[in-house]
């Protein structure tokens, strides 16, 4: 018989509550509904509890009750999952986000962040000494989710992805055990954080290989009108051949005054500024610039380049990790812009460099061979506007499916509606298989399951 599901819910929080010293919130404490709410205004789940852990001890215990009462566990670090992982319908919310801090070391180029902090936590830390860790783009945004997944930032060509650079771990597994994981101790482990998400328990500290960052240069380039079709052409042209220290990033959009075509190009160069303002010569020249420029920055700034967006807009993300860049691709992108309502935009990260050159068996993360991530972000306010946006999304995804490198998209942007068949898309199937193998041994019951999930092998 099926245990049921807390027969006693206010008995089986007070057990959690006596159990653990951090702050506990169920459904009817005053701060409960503001503490629940999600990036993704349609990801509205409603967890049993949330718990705010003072500490490992407290992890454990919560994870044990969960165990005992026969309830799932979600994670949140920065609260930015799009797909609504850190929204977990019916669970228990662990949320991590006033763990933040980092401590560097600059003699070993390492630093430790704790799991809910954002980047903006790591990279101050890591800025004061010249120095940064591969990550993402959007300062706000939660480390432990991005790096476990993938993590695509400026020093991508340079260094790798975001999930490269973990070198070390601390996980509180579905049975409660606390285990310290990097290539000589759990090296399986190790390889499955690497690109498999959250889906093995509660990463609490993660470890970082750091790159110099003392002389950069970036810019966000505007552009808009009938050139924008050929800045998008020689932008793909120019990442044919680009150095490794290189970065771009492009978000093709209508302007809001008029409706015109738009994209804004967003460069990052590690290495002398001028050398960086020379590789982009004849884009900036294009007749279709309207404003920016690349110049001399400090890593701060050109974390910065994207400002963060608010909590509480509603979002469907739809894309592909893409194997090309053809013409039909570059066509497909300007066709699918024309189409866009409000703040919506198509993101294309552009890949090359040491990502490729890293080997695979390093990282459970399956878009290694990808030449970019080309994602719809539908990003509107009105709900009256839902069904317009979503299938805007679905539509531009379809487009871009013929150039996909497996079928599936990037996993740290999914979308509300994630099936089964694109989280297997996003790996090989050795990897997957692999995964689910680790899976079985870590989390058999599929505890931790609000995520790009992985389900355990049979």
């Amino acid at each position: 018989m099926a245990k049921p599901a807390l027969p006693n819910l206010q008995s089986a929080l007070a057990d959690l509550h006596a159990a653990t010293r951090g702050r506990l919130l169920a459904s009817d404490h005053p701060s409960y509904e503001q503490t629940r709410r999600s990036f993704n205004a349609m990801a509205a789940g409603r967890p049993v509890a949330i718990l705010q852990p003072d500490d490992t001890a407290d992890v454990v215990a919560a994870v044990t009750w969960a165990t005992d009462v026969d309830v799932a566990i979600g994670v949140r670090g920065g609260g930015h999952s799009v797909a609504g992982h850190s929204a977990p319908e019916g669970g228990l919310l662990i949320d991590l986000s006033k763990w933040r801090g980092a401590e560097v070391d600059p003699a070993a180029r390492t630093a430790v962040a704790l799991g809910g902090s954002r980047l903006m936590d790591l990279d101050a830390a890591t800025t004061a000494y010249g120095l940064a860790a591969p990550s993402g783009t959007f300062v706000d945004t939660g480390i432990g989710g991005l790096t476990l997944s993938g993590g695509i930032s400026y020093l991508v060509a340079s260094e790798g992805f975001a999930c490269d650079a973990l070198i070390g771990a601390q996980l509180v597994t579905a049975t409660g055990e606390v285990i310290d994981v990097d290539d000589q101790r759990e090296p399986d482990l190790m390889w499955g954080l690497r690109g498999g998400g959250g889906n093995f328990g509660v990463v609490t500290h993660l470890r970082y290989r750091l790159a110099d960052v003392t002389q950069v240069a970036g810019g966000r380039i505007n552009f808009r009108g009938d050139g924008v079709p050929r800045v998008i052409e020689r932008v793909i042209a120019l990442e044919q051949h680009a150095p490794d220290s290189l970065s771009l990033q492009m978000l093709a959009r209508r302007w809001p005054d008029d409706g015109a075509l738009g994209l804004t190009l967003l460069v990052a160069w590690r290495g002398d500024p001028a050398e960086g303002a020379a590789a982009l010569r004849e884009v900036v020249a294009d007749p279709s610039r309207i404003d920016g420029d690349v110049r001399p920055m400090n890593w701060l700034q050109v974390q910065a380049l994207n400002p963060p967006l608010p909590f509480g807009l509603r979002h469907y993300w739809k894309g592909h990790l893409v194997r090309e860049t053809p013409q039909d691709l570059a066509d497909a992108v300007v066709d699918a812009s024309r189409e866009i309502r409000g703040r919506s935009v198509i993101l294309i990260e552009l890949i090359h460099g040491a990502a490729h050159r890293i080997p695979a068996a390093t990282a459970a993360f399956g878009g290694r061979a990808a030449v970019a991530n080309v994602t719809a972000l539908a990003i509107w306010a009105d709900p009256g506007d839902d069904e317009t946006q979503i299938q805007w999304s679905r539509r531009t995804a379809a487009r871009i499916e013929p150039f996909s490198l497996r079928g599936g998209g990037y996993l740290n942007y999914s979308e509300l509606d994630l099936s089964a068949s694109r989280v297997a898309a996003g790996f090989d199937a050795p990897s997957f298989d692999r995964l689910r193998r680790l899976k079985r041994i870590h989390d058999p019951t599929n505890r931790f399951r609000f995520n790009a999930n992985i389900p355990p092998a049979s």
